[in-house]
């Protein structure tokens, strides 16, 4: 059995306490020690969702790309979202029998069909987005 007790909230009284009484220096030391704190958080959130997709969807679209003689690139950008665009000189085709497909396509924030003028070359781009804190 696992139990996850998140009922003593003590810490964030005493936290409410300590910051009425806090000098300017240990404000900035804490201040400082919040922000650090948050972008390590963003930096491991960021991480661990790129792991997931990497275990998750990387393997599927992979596969679909070696099945449509496709070429697929992945790349993460500076929002963290995952970006996989898959290019074909033939289209591409989601059968009914590609079910791990479809539920990637289904999970997918933003999803782009593009033919450029000047390429004979059909991109079809996955967006993921990397999960907001729901607070």
């Amino acid at each position: 059995m696992q139990e996850f007790d998140f009922t003593n909230r003590d810490g964030v009284n005493e936290l409410s306490e300590m910051t009425e009484h806090l000098s300017h220096d240990e404000a900035a030391a804490a201040i400082a020690a919040i922000h650090a704190t948050r972008d390590e958080k963003k930096n491991t959130e960021a991480e661990d969702f790129k792991n997931w997709f990497d275990a998750a969807f990387l393997p599927i679209l992979k596969d679909f790309a070696a099945l449509t003689g496709s070429k697929l690139t992945i790349q993460q950008d500076s929002f963290h979202d995952v970006i996989a665009t898959l290019t074909s000189r033939c289209g591409f085709d989601i059968t009914a029998t590609q079910k791990r497909m479809h539920m990637v396509v289904a999970a997918a924030d933003h999803i782009s069909i593009n033919r450029w003028s000047d390429s004979s070359e059909v991109e079809l781009t996955l967006i993921f987005g990397l999960p907001e804190n729901e607070e």
